[in-house]
Order: structure tokens, then C-alpha cells, then sequence
């Protein structure tokens, strides 16, 4: 027993020994970009657009009911000028009765409430007109889109001259008309409450 663990002890000597005898290096490197301040995502009304209650016989029994459009105002304030990109992540994936919405939910465990969606109207940034810009491909490239959907990818602002690059701004502003969708009734169980559970997170980063 004793001379096993003793020729242990030498293999592993010799093993700790070797790598200086092949004198190998690799680099680290540490690398980033220090920005001159932070950007905070605001919206009015807590961020929360309530339908109240609705009667299961106001839903349309073989089409999609629209719900009124209600309005938020979303604001952008940053410590410096800045360009920024904003995306959102659906917290209800997998639920939306169409594929360019956000989920509302399952109910009684596996039927589709609906769906959501946003346009985005009268966007300012410094207080002047400017155009709401989307990128497909992580922000090598941009153009100009309205609707903020699951698809729209990184979002940002431009100005109307140029809708092809995202522009510095301290202070945005923007209405997000959200469309709110309910899926035909006759595909829902509803004799009891159904509750309308869509949930969205807009991340806000530097560019």
C-alpha cells in the first residue's frame, strides 16, 4: 500500500514539472468600453394595460376580437447622449395565437388566450421628431419599422433623414399603442374567469 501511494506522489511530480520544461504561454486579454452614463426605461401607468373585465359573450365565437387600443407612453432617459438599443423578451413565449404577437397566456392549461402587439407613435428624442429603427441581424444593419413585435429584433431611434443608423440621445419619448387580440371563442373553455396574463420586458443597452 505504501509504495503505491509513493509512486503516485512521483507521477505527480513529474506531471507538475513538465509544462515549464515546455516553456508554452497563452494570452488573456481584458477588454470593454467605459460609457459616460446609464440609460433607465420608463412607463406610465406602472407598465400595466387593463382591460377590466369582459363579458365571454362580447368574444366573437369564430373570429379573433380586437380589444380597444390603449396607450402607454414609454420614455428613455439617459445620463449623456448616447445611442442605445432596446429588445424585448416575451414572458409568456409559446402562447400567442399569432405568430407576430405576444403570448397572453394559457388557460385550463394548454388553450391560447390571444395575443399582443405594439406600434410605436410619435417617438421624440430631445424634444425633435425622429423614427423608430429596428435591426434583424444584432445592429449591423438597421431600418425603419413601427411595430414592436417578438420578431422586430434590437430596436432603437433614428432621425428622418437617415433611417439606416441609430442615433445619440439623452431623453426619448414614445407612445406604445398596444392591439390586444382574443382568440374565437368557440375554441375557448370559458365557464369559468379567464384571466388575460400578457407580460413583455423591454431591456434597454448602449450601442
Amino acid at each position: 500500500m505504501m509504495k503505491k501511494y509513493l509512486a503516485a506522489l512521483s507521477a505527480t511530480a513529474l506531471i507538475s514539472v513538465a509544462p515549464y520544461a515546455l516553456a508554452a504561454s497563452t494570452d488573456l486579454t481584458v477588454t470593454g468600453t467605459i460609457v459616460p452614463g446609464a440609460c433607465t426605461p420608463t412607463l406610465s401607468d406602472g407598465g400595466v394595460v387593463d382591460h377590466k373585465k369582459i363579458s365571454a359573450k362580447d368574444l366573437n365565437p369564430d373570429l379573433v376580437t380586437n380589444l380597444p387600443i390603449k396607450t402607454l407612453q414609454l420614455s428613455i432617459n439617459c445620463d449623456a447622449e448616447q445611442p442605445f438599443k432596446l429588445r424585448t423578451v416575451d414572458n409568456r413565449p409559446g402562447t400567442s395565437i399569432i405568430s407576430y404577437a405576444y403570448g397572453l397566456g394559457f388557460i385550463n392549461g394548454d388553450q391560447k388566450l390571444g395575443g399582443f402587439f405594439i406600434r410605436m407613435a410619435n417617438p421624440l428624442a430631445n424634444g425633435v421628431p425622429v423614427l423608430t429603427l429596428s435591426s434583424y441581424d444584432g445592429g449591423t444593419t438597421w431600418k425603419y419599422n413601427q411595430w414592436m413585435d417578438p420578431d422586430s429584433g434590437l430596436l432603437s431611434v433614428g432621425s428622418v433623414s437617415d433611417t439606416t443608423t441609430p442615433i445619440a440621445v439623452k431623453d426619448v419619448t414614445m407612445d406604445l399603442q398596444v392591439h390586444t387580440r382574443i382568440a374565437r371563442a368557440d375554441g375557448l373553455d370559458l365557464s369559468d374567469e379567464a384571466a388575460i396574463d400578457g407580460s413583455i420586458t423591454l431591456e434597454v443597452d448602449y450601442l
